[in-house]
């Protein structure tokens, strides 16, 4: 992209500032491509849509066929279409509360929760999700909520490709700029995407005269420095702003698998697994060239004008002209190679390096290989690994991903006049994560100790003075929290009261039942005894 010029006006401004963000993302452009072109071959190229051989370097499907893996894995571990999210009272307001308070608390944060998820259930949200963890197997998922177009639809998704976004970091290394960069649209398209912004007549002239000619628009999301986010859309070269928004929450999601310190782009596992994938491509077209050659032979021939290899048709059945088919020098045509290609070899190179790209593309999919199926207990090791080793990266999506996302459907439903209040969430007052596999996971170490605690107690003093070292409720609630169990399953304090009064007149009646059971004999005999007398 051209170096543009500084004159002054915030728009030519904002031109600068993405100019310099999209030059410092140059250098990722071929580092990312070289995955596309050896695990997602298929993929749509950014920019014009130039067109290529999508397939030329594949011969090995162990890469495409795990990294689609992954992404649902990622998603369905982050993200699962139909688990909602779990809001709650924060580490700093949690020690402030009682146990029932802090449970009567979760139930109304929870209920905004319940009350917002379902406008994310439209579809949208779940399709662009998958296309983002696509991305984020090579480095960088970017999920946009939109207000959408009527009280109908108040909310749509959109996943931005990866390549056609430039990420800027303020001085802490965190996200605070996120230019969108668009070469496919027509002016035609623009103007119905902006119906009131801002154009010049001689844009809408050429849009009349000229519709469908693609032109490059940019649309920017920055935060400023009082914590709230712009967002404006104009041309690379010509006008001013066409709109401009102000948010009071972030309005894309950046979301990084892994991410280096500095980096602003991310780092996905099919980076890690590329150059196995690389070789493992490579030996699969040795070993198909190796077969080519054990089938149809390499073949040598004498140049005496007798044979000719271009005009002879090779195939069964096939007679060749020839003057002689040996003598002294030899038969005329014979064949070459003697060696026989070692296929045992290779399959041991291909079968280890496809089992090292399962491994990094996190594809724990069950194979059979003629060996022993892993049992149920290897497999939830499996998965408990996957979590300890992957914490710091699940942690992030959580943060960047829903962190993100559910504050701002909350400010587009609050326009909309649908939620009356927005919640700020900082994870010290008021905490929000998915309630998903991976979650689950995350809580097993805190729930275990807990649980691990309850036994010694147990063991040590006897399961009926365990409440004089252990909060009953408190920890009932921490190890529902650790379940992840919906908060609504907890009984209300009038439930509660009620099933304490139901239970006592049930243990009331029991009693009076074994005491009358144990009575029984004595009034048999206080009965019969003035008969015995009498007699």
């Amino acid at each position: 992209m051209a170096e543009a010029a500084y004159d002054g006006t915030p728009v030519e401004k904002q031109r600068m500032r993405s100019t310099q963000v999209w030059n410092n993302r140059a250098g990722w452009d071929s580092l990312y491509n070289e995955a596309y072109d050896f695990v997602l071959p298929n993929r749509r190229p950014g920019g014009l849509g130039k067109v290529k051989r999508p397939t030329q370097l594949i011969f090995d499907m162990t890469g495409p066929n795990s990294a689609m893996h992954c992404a649902g894995e990622i998603q369905r571990q982050m993200f699962p279409a139909s688990t909602p999210f779990i809001t709650e009272t924060g580490p700093l307001v949690a020690q402030q509360l009682k146990a029932s308070e802090k449970i009567a608390f979760d139930k109304k944060l929870q209920g905004i929760a319940s009350f917002v998820y379902p406008f994310m259930k439209t579809g949208d949200y779940d399709d662009a999700m998958h296309e983002a963890c696509t991305d984020l197997t090579l480095g960088t998922g970017v999920v946009l909520p939109l207000k959408g177009p009527s009280i109908n639809e108040p909310v749509r998704f959109v996943c931005i490709p990866q390549d056609e976004v430039a990420i800027g970091q303020d001085a802490w290394g965190r996200v605070n700029y996120c230019s969108w960069k668009r070469q496919n649209l027509g002016r035609e398209a623009v103007i119905e995407a902006w119906p009131k912004g801002q154009f010049t007549d001689d844009f809408r002239k050429a849009a009349a005269d000229k519709p469908y000619d693609e032109i490059t628009v940019f649309q920017d999301f920055y935060r400023l420095p009082d914590g709230r986010w712009r967002f404006c859309v104009y041309l690379e070269r010509d006008g001013g702003f066409i709109a401009q928004e102000t948010y009071a929450t972030q309005p894309v999601a950046v979301m990084r698998f892994y991410r280096w310190p500095g980096e602003a782009y991310g780092r996905g596992p099919v980076l890690f697994a590329l150059p196995t994938i690389k070789t493992v491509n490579k030996a699969q077209e040795l070993t198909l060239k190796a077969a080519a050659i054990q089938l149809l032979g390499i073949w040598g021939f004498r140049a005496g004008g007798t044979f000719n290899p271009d005009t002879v048709r090779l195939g069964p059945g096939e007679f060749w002209p020839m003057q002689s088919t040996g003598g002294l020098l030899g038969p005329d045509v014979q064949r070459l190679d003697t060696a026989t290609a070692r296929f045992d070899v290779a399959k041991m190179v291909i079968g280890d390096g496809q089992r090292q790209i399962r491994e990094a593309l996190l594809d724990t999919r069950l194979f059979d290989d003629g060996g022993t199926p892993p049992s149920a207990s290897e497999v939830a090791l499996i998965q408990a690994q996957n979590a300890k080793v992957h914490i710091g990266a699940y942690g992030r999506l959580n943060t960047e991903g829903t962190g993100v996302i559910v504050p701002r459907v909350m400010e587009i439903l609050n326009e909309w006049k649908i939620l009356p209040q927005l919640m700020t969430f900082n994870q010290l007052l008021v905490s929000m994560y998915i309630n998903s596999p991976m979650a689950a996971a995350l809580k097993a170490d805190e729930l275990q100790a807990a649980v691990n605690y309850y036994r010694l107690v147990a063991e040590t003093v006897g399961p009926e003075r365990v409440n004089e070292y252990i909060s009953v409720d408190r920890y009932l609630d921490r190890t529902r929290n650790g379940l992840l169990v919906p908060i609504d399953i907890v009984t209300t304090p009038e439930e509660q009261k009620a099933a304490v009064d139901a239970n006592a007149q049930r243990e009331a009646a029991a009693i009076a039942a074994q005491a009358a059971i144990k009575a029984a004999p004595q009034l048999v005999d206080a009965a019969t005894q003035p008969e015995a007398q009498a007699a």
